[in-house]
């Protein structure tokens, strides 16, 4: 099993570290098909956690404080409610609804007026719904990503701020799930190598983007979240 999943940690891990998304949609994916369903969530938000927070450090000057601090109380509270409705498996409409509710927003994206973006208090409520997302369906970068189709930050902001964002949400997943009985001690053989894993790929992912082009980002940031959402909305048929 590990042999599999670690150089997937590797791969994904990679890849959020260039575009800030992607990873945590395709690493939940394979660990589900892996692993008892129960401990998929748990086990996938400390890898992941590691994986963020190595991202935010090594980006910490481009962090978008004032956009954390809009979303991050909600998405607190979001976690909780979650956490109430959690079951081991989630929730399978959940997955298709957050691809067409991307898909929307990058149409919206396409077709508004120039100059015309969203304010950033948006992300006070978006935080809430983050939060719920976050505990039933294991990665909500996707959704978060969608209010990221901004003019007003560069690539480097927008992977640091987003990375910066899902670290608390993956943190708090740690007591919330202990609170319900679940015991990170007894999965220690498989997380360490998975964090591991997960550090490497993410300073591998970062060093390629400090080198990528702007307009390179900005297209291929735009072109995954579309693929990311139709293979969301795909779980329908699955």
């Amino acid at each position: 099993m590990l042999t599999i999943l670690i150089p997937t940690v590797l791969v994904t891990t990679t890849i959020s570290g260039i575009l800030g998304m992607g990873g945590g949609v395709t690493l939940v994916a394979v660990m589900a098909a892996m692993l008892e369903p129960a401990i998929v969530v748990p086990i996938h938000g400390v890898v992941q956690m590691v994986g963020n927070s190595t991202r935010s450090l090594v980006l910490l000057r481009k962090v978008r404080w004032s956009i954390l601090l809009l979303y991050a109380p909600t998405m607190l509270a979001g976690a909780f409610i979650g956490l109430r409705f959690y079951s081991g498996a989630g929730m399978p409409w959940f997955r298709p609804l957050i691809g067409a509710f991307v898909l929307a927003f990058l149409i919206w994206d396409r077709c508004k007026p120039r100059r015309l973006q969203l304010p950033r208090w948006v992300f006070l409520p978006a935080g809430l719904a983050g939060g719920i997302i976050m505990m039933l369906v294991g990665a909500s970068g996707p959704y978060l990503a969608a209010f990221f189709l901004r003019d007003d930050l560069d690539r480097e902001e927008i992977v640091a701020t987003k990375a910066a964002i899902q670290t608390i949400g993956h943190l708090i997943k740690i007591p919330a799930f202990i609170s319900i009985g679940f015991a990170y001690g007894e999965h220690l053989g498989l997380i360490l190598p998975l964090i591991a894993a997960a550090v490497l790929g993410t300073l591998i992912g970062t060093r390629i983007l400090r080198r990528m082009r702007e307009s390179w980002f900005q297209v291929a940031f735009r072109i995954f979240l579309a693929v990311l959402a139709l293979r969301l909305i795909a779980d329908i048929w699955l």
